[in-house]
């Protein structure tokens, strides 16, 4: 079996109102309200998350509404809108993915303890 210490599995149909703060990789196929903080997040096509999500690397399928924070990666897949206040260091989009608001491109990664937004411009 895959070693899961540190990771977080939310299912289809399940539903979470509150913070989750988790070291390694979060998985949502169901539905979260509330800010999650992780070091990666994969949004299933069922997943839906409304709140801020502070991340190195994010793989969107579902939806995302409030606000991304991406250290490093960012993908939105072909299923995935986000809708709010996107940031990232590098961005990859699918055809058939959205984003929708505002969008800005880190001038450097920020560093694991920082989740300020000061040293970002937006993307013209």
């Amino acid at each position: 079996m895959e070693n899961i210490k540190d990771s977080l599995l939310l299912g289809d149909g399940v539903n979470i109102t509150g913070n989750i703060s988790v070291q390694g990789v979060v998985h949502v196929h169901g539905n979260v309200n509330g800010e999650i903080i992780a070091n990666e997040i994969y949004i299933g096509e069922t997943g839906k998350v409304h709140g801020e999500i502070k991340v190195n690397i994010a793989d969107i399928k579902g939806e995302v509404t409030n606000s991304i924070e991406v250290r490093d990666t960012l993908i939105v897949r072909s299923t995935g809108k986000i809708s709010g206040t996107t940031s990232y260091q590098s961005l990859e989009i699918e055809l058939g993915g959205i984003i929708d608001g505002n969008i800005v491109k880190s001038k450097a990664p920020l560093t694991p303890a920082t989740h300020q937004l000061d040293n970002i411009e937006p993307v013209i």
